[in-house]
């Protein structure tokens, strides 16, 4: 301030070079204190809704995939208690095969259900009597899935449906139709993704259903089948 005061008072070769040291030292004192602005670019609106959108997946429990869609990240090691003592002949009435098909994936800790490769819109049926508990409309996970609610404290759940035909509260029977195979979830072809609760505990389906053959038995018996009926 004293400065434009006194610059009419002074050479003006001198009021230059004052000039000059005072503009100099501003620049340095912007600099040290952090005065200086900062140029924020202009993000579209496209990007910061895709932004939102995924940090609102992330801390929902769904993590990205090399698939698509990305998949719910597993939480099944850390909570999962099989069933041991359970046998197809403890049954009130047989269980059966919600559609024929091979094996392609087997139960584990990781996987707690079984994976039943079959035809695109092939027709899903309940593994036995029983009512529909939920039905869930998704495109991560399981997909459109249903689960039924059993006699004896067990549970079925099918997963990856294309269409889904029942609502909760719906009465079904073994020869009732659920859905039909389709692609949703995360999936690389068309099954069902069945899996098996009693109370509560996971249990490894194969032990209570018919007899599933992985893809090279099947082709054969299938074949053999097929020659057979002629």
């Amino acid at each position: 301030m004293v400065f434009n005061i006194s610059k009419n008072l002074l050479p003006k070769g001198l009021v230059d070079r004052v000039a000059l040291k005072t503009l100099a030292t501003q620049h340095q004192l912007s600099r040290s204190r952090g005065l200086r602005k900062l140029t924020i670019p202009n993000i579209p609106l496209v990007t910061k809704t895709a932004l939102g959108v995924s940090l609102a997946l992330y801390f929902m429990g769904y993590q990205p995939s090399l698939a698509f869609p990305p998949i719910q990240k597993s939480v099944v090691q850390a909570s999962f208690v099989q069933e041991q003592n359970i046998s197809a002949a403890s049954l009130s009435e047989p269980f059966l095969l919600p559609h024929p098909g091979y094996l392609t994936t087997k139960f584990s800790a990781w996987h707690p259900g079984i994976d039943i490769a079959t035809g695109l819109g092939m027709p899903i049926h309940p593994i036995a009597k029983g009512t529909v508990s939920a039905v869930y409309y998704d495109l991560f996970g399981l997909g459109h899935h249903v689960v039924i609610e059993h006699d004896q404290g067990f549970q079925s759940t099918y997963g990856h449906m294309g269409r889904v035909f029942v609502k909760v509260g719906d009465e079904v029977t073994p020869d009732s139709i659920i859905g039909e195979v389709g692609l949703t979830g995360h999936t690389t072809g068309p099954h069902t993704h069945l899996e098996i609760t009693h109370n509560e505990k996971y249990i490894d389906p194969q032990t209570l259903l018919p007899a599933i053959l992985p893809l090279p038995y099947y082709a054969v018996a299938s074949s053999s089948a097929a020659v057979g009926g002629k």
